[in-house]
């Protein structure tokens, strides 16, 4: 019971700490609150031994406890980076509304509850509308339906209460000014929004930024978190006197509801175009006319589409996000016609005269049959696509050249990273970092192998670097010969709830966080850096996700029930995880790695005696002057040596200050030599006598003039 009670103790520490130290809803680091909450409530012995992710025991129930909070709406996680929390006003009430361990009971009562209340409504709307498969859609909804309220019905700023944004003056200055607005090719949209937007007012920028919000928030798969809050942003930090996104748009912009075709992905300043004409034609309703369209998607339909009916795609995006009960969120016209032909039988058969009307009645029927919301693009997906269908329609313009803005599965283009300020701080050759970056691009996964000390981490996590963007994860992780497949995607691991029961709870490891984080942002690369990937047990740590390092697009069964995407079996790892292994062949040779690791990576050495480090030192020194011969020291070294995996790597030796003759002694005994000694044992040589400092510098003298050949 005492672990228990010192349990509730820190979870409410938790909301203490942050009504402390972020009462406005700033996001905190879970390790600044985990640290602070110990210093409050410290670790009993029990609760101090580490689990199998080596984590203490305490810290594993603490974290499972603070679920209820944010249930109950008193705790927030961070939709765009994991591992922050932030209070909520509600949490900060709760604080003195319940004192003690009082605060959790509270929260346990409060998350049933409102498990049971989404439940009985789904159940109630099942037969009446087209209900959202996930959260992300009622997320998604919940902000748009801020919009419609403040925006459309109010005149009102969705993002600054009160505040009168959405009128109909500032709607037709906006939308002349949009239109008259010349797009620079070339440029991405949020340069151009800059440019375009220059002789705007606050509010005809606040307003665009709202815009731009109702676009981007049913778009999933290809556009993430971070890059939505960015367009968004493109429009608010011009303004005189910005204002801060709103949390609900915030939590929403992590999620999304259909993957857009080529016209919303490639021609974003014409679905600007598309809503600013909608809202124009918007003003010139009268007040029961606006009051009629927003209650009946009838005639909302009729005002979206009018008298142009060009790129669908986005027009049905508009009827969803005001009436998504009766639409729907596939807003592919073919799709909905296809969906129409395929299941026209569970409504009796016959077509009427509004599809939209007929595919409504369908979903209904359809998810009556099944007691549940149904997914269109899931299981039911091969029942309806590719069907011939009664209606074509293009979705948009032709596409356009590919520019900065265009999505990549990968998450970036080989030909935008700065090849050039990674190989200025590495020190290698461009066209050799090129190849790399190509084919990390071409294949998601790459290993980089070699002896110690040749800069295998240090490449890695630069390359990393500059991959990453706003959004981006890089995770890194070492192997070892425990490694299994529970600690490297998912297992079940025995937690301790806040009632005292043991349970037994599916833990991520880190291949199934960073999959979670890159779904949230897939237009932005995910990098898992393992390092000494040779060293653990690869066919067993990896099992059946071999296949999915190949075929990134395809689902498989994972040994786990409820580690899936949906919550099943079912599992795929995104495209915009990469994964870059290292790899010491000091430890064991490339040619004893798995033959299916083998076939899914691509393999690039990094050795002293071959590009792109041989001369590396040579190199190094003409920018850092050394006084001593460092580069001759290191290629007699390497010469000496005479089984090529033995030699040693010029990391070492890598010093920007010019190294005293102590300072190079002290290399050399505590990190050359032990390598040597370890890698000698049982030869019969004198380790300290053939490569020992004195040894090679006398060598050197000798023949001061000449580089040593290889022996």
């Amino acid at each position: 019971m005492e672990k228990d009670l010192k349990t509730w103790e820190r979870a409410r520490c938790a909301l203490e700490i942050l009504a402390e130290t972020a009462p406005d809803g700033r996001y905190v680091p879970i390790a600044d609150i985990w640290s602070e909450a110990l210093l409050r409530v410290p670790l009993t012995a029990y609760e101090s031994e580490p689990n199998t992710k080596n984590r203490p025991r305490g810290e594993t129930n603490w974290r499972f406890a603070s679920s209820d909070f944010v249930a109950a709406g008193w705790l927030q996680k961070n939709p765009s980076l994991a591992g922050e929390w932030a209070i909520t006003p509600s949490g900060i009430a709760a604080l003195g509304a319940h004192p003690g361990q009082d605060l959790v009971l509270e929260a346990q009562r409060l998350s049933a509850a409102e498990r049971d209340r989404r439940r009985n409504e789904v159940e109630r709307a099942l037969p009446e509308r087209w209900v959202s498969v996930d959260n992300n859609q009622r997320r998604l909804l919940a902000a748009a339906e801020v919009i419609v309220d403040e925006g459309l019905r109010k005149g009102l700023s969705a993002f600054a209460p009160g505040r009168e944004v959405w009128t109909a003056k500032n709607i037709r200055d906006l939308h002349s000014l949009w239109t008259a607005a010349a797009k620079e090719d070339g440029k991405g949209f949020n340069a151009n929004l800059i440019q375009q937007l220059a002789g705007a007012s606050d509010d005809q920028k606040l307003l665009m930024a709202e815009v731009l919000a109702f676009q981007l928030l049913p778009i999933a798969k290809v556009m993430g978190h971070a890059k939505k809050r960015e367009r968004v942003e493109a429009a608010l930090n011009i303004m005189r006197h910005p204002v801060e996104i709103p949390r609900v748009f915030d939590i929403a912009f992590a999620g999304g509801a259909f993957n857009p075709g080529v016209g919303m992905q490639s021609h974003v300043n014409h679905a600007i175009t598309v809503i600013l004409d909608v809202l124009l034609a918007w003003t010139e309703l009268s007040d029961e006319e606006q009051y009629l369209v927003l209650d009946d998607p009838r005639e909302w339909r009729n005002l979206v589409f009018g008298t142009d009916r060009g790129f669908p795609t986005q027009r049905y995006a508009l009827m969803y996000l005001v009436h998504p009960g009766f639409f729907g969120p596939v807003v592919s016209p073919e799709h909905r016609d296809q969906i129409r032909t395929a299941f026209i039988g569970e409504i009796g058969g016959e077509f009427s005269e509004d599809p939209d009307a007929d595919l409504q009645a369908i979903v209904i029927a359809l998810q009556k049959k099944e007691g549940k919301p149904v997914d269109l693009y899931g299981d039911l997906e091969v029942r309806w696509k590719n069907r011939p269908i009664a209606v074509a329609s293009e979705d948009g313009p032709a596409p356009s050249p590919p520019t900065l803005d265009e999505f990549d599965p990968r998450g970036f283009l080989p030909e935008h990273v700065d090849l050039a300020g990674l190989a200025a701080a590495t020190h290698l050759d461009q066209s050799w970092l090129a190849k790399v970056t190509s084919a990390l691009h071409r294949r998601g996964q790459v290993i980089l192998y070699g002896p110690p000390g040749t800069g295998k981490t240090y490449l890695a996590r630069a390359l990393a670097d500059r991959l990453a963007k706003p959004g981006s994860v890089v995770k890194r992780i070492q192997f070892h010969p425990s490694y299994t497949y529970e600690d490297f995607f998912a297992g079940y691991r025995p937690v301790t709830d806040a009632a005292g029961q043991l349970t037994f709870s599916l833990t991520r490891g880190p291949l199934r966080e960073i999959a979670d984080e890159a779904r949230k942002n897939p237009d932005v690369p995910h990098v898992l850096m393992i390092d000494e990937i040779n060293r653990a047990n690869l066919s067993k740590v990896f099992g059946e996700l071999y296949y999915l390092l190949e075929y990134r697009n395809d689902a498989i069964d994972v040994l786990y029930a409820g580690s899936g995407d949906d919550g099943g079996k079912s599992f795929t790892l995104p495209a915009n995880v990469l994964i870059v292994g290292t790899m010491n062949t000091a430890d064991r040779s490339i040619a004893l790695l798995d033959s299916a690791m083998r076939r899914r990576f691509s393999f690039f050495e990094l050795h002293p005696d071959v590009e792109p480090l041989r001369g590396i030192l040579d190199r190094w020194t003409a920018q850092h002057h050394q006084s001593l011969p460092v580069a001759a020291l290191f290629e007699l070294l390497n010469a000496s040596i005479r089984d090529r995996e033995d030699r040693i790597g010029p990391s070492h030796l890598l010093r920007q200050d010019d190294l005293s003759e102590n300072d190079l002694r002290a290399v050399w005994d505590e990190s050359i030599l032990p390598l040597l000694e370890e890698r000698h044992i049982g030869t019969g040589v004198d380790v300290h006598l053939k490569y020992g400092l004195d040894t090679l510098l006398g060598r050197i003298s000798a023949v001061p003039s000449s580089r040593p050949a290889e022996s």
